[in-house]
């Protein structure tokens, strides 16, 4: 949805249809997001693993058990981890080029630049959801130059922020927010003429607009932008940007903690120490929430990052929305809340009660 290819446009039915299978299955950028979440799964269940098996350790119970789980989920969270950094690194390479406005709220970064640092950690003030006054983004930790080589393999390639993306840059051939608008708003209303040449029966002005979407100039030029003819304000645009940039550096964040985390479980196990690392087994014990909320960041970065898009540059979420009543969301929204609770509740009632009774053949 985020790059959509292998399809065309078909204006009689006025919808997206496929026309070539393997440029949909073999999109490098859904391969790319179906890595990351299959790895970070990965990653979850093995610290998730670790941790019960520390506690086991650290109560001194089935401890041959305890040591071969650890090392099995360690090794495992170890592979996935590395595959799960470069899946997310390669996806984040491909965002500056397809979801250039999520990058930039990623990184927080309001004002292009030629020669972009990477923020390790930084903290982003006056934030407001319009750049009628341009947030700060104070970089506590940056890497110099590093943002435009992940972006463009270059080190001085600039890379544009909210600003440039919202009111254009000539210079860099970046078109206003305005522009795209008004050109959707003309694709918009090719289609609405052509629907009514259709059914009005003038058969010469309808075969001469159904042309028109499949002429590359149009498409090109103004098709492209369909999505913004929905939108009347240009900050609406403009997506949660600290709670993208927090989430972000967040999952970032963890995700190399895990990493290390690995490594020192693998290394004091072949050391035969990890018994007596008792920081270490607590550490691992309370690593997992935080592989929970990790994935629960990595959705944030996702499905706020991608706003106002449901398609990219083709449909804005509020043309997307189904026209029911606001009672029948609330009460699809408490059934379901209610109904996972209850699934929760239970699932950690089952998960506690078999931790505590352990394997029913262990042994010291």
């Amino acid at each position: 949805m985020q790059h959509p290819v292998g399809m065309q446009f078909n204006p009689d039915n006025a919808r997206n249809e496929m026309i070539n299978f393997w440029h949909v299955f073999l999109s490098p950028v859904a391969a790319n997001k179906f890595i990351h979440t299959i790895t970070s799964g990965f990653v979850l269940g093995s610290i998730f693993v670790i941790g019960i098996s520390a506690w086991f350790i650290l109560k001194k119970r089935d401890l041959y058990m305890a040591k071969r789980s650890i090392l099995i989920g360690a090794v495992f969270g170890l592979i996935s981890s590395v595959v799960l950094i470069f899946s997310g690194d390669s996806s984040t390479r491909q965002i500056v080029h397809v979801q250039p406005m999520k990058f930039a709220a990623l990184e927080g970064l309001y004002q292009g630049r030629e020669g972009a640092g990477l923020i390790v950690i930084g903290v982003i003030s006056n934030a407001d959801t319009s750049i009628e006054e341009i947030p700060i983004t104070k970089r506590t930790l940056e890497l110099p130059n590093f943002l435009s080589y992940m972006a463009y393999g270059k080190f001085d390639a600039f890379v544009p922020g909210v600003n440039d993306l919202i009111n254009g840059n000539k210079e860099r051939g970046i078109i206003s927010s305005q522009e795209k608008i008004e050109r959707g708003r003309y694709a918009r209303k090719i289609l609405a003429d052509f629907k009514k040449a259709k059914d009005s029966g003038d058969t010469a002005t309808y075969r001469k607009l159904k042309a028109m979407f499949y002429d590359d100039t149009f498409k090109n030029e103004y098709f492209r932008y369909f999505g913004y003819g929905f939108l009347n304000d240009t900050n609406s645009l403009i997506p949660d940007v600290p709670l993208s940039f927090y989430s972000f550096h967040l999952m970032v964040g963890l995700g190399f903690y895990f990493f290390f985390l690995f490594i020192f479980i693998i290394v004091n196990l072949f050391k035969g120490k990890l018994e007596t690392k008792k920081g270490l087994l607590r550490l691992s014990l309370f690593t997992i929430p935080l592989a929970y909320l990790a994935t629960m960041a990595g959705w944030m970065v996702a499905e706020v990052g991608r706003q106002p898009w449901v398609i990219q540059d083709l449909l804005p979420t509020i043309a997307a929305v189904s026209h029911i009543n606001a009672s029948s969301v609330q009460v699809t929204f408490w059934l379901f809340a209610f109904i996972f609770t209850a699934l929760l509740i239970a699932e950690l009632g089952i998960m506690f009660k078999q931790i505590k009774l352990g394997p029913k053949e262990g042994g010291n």
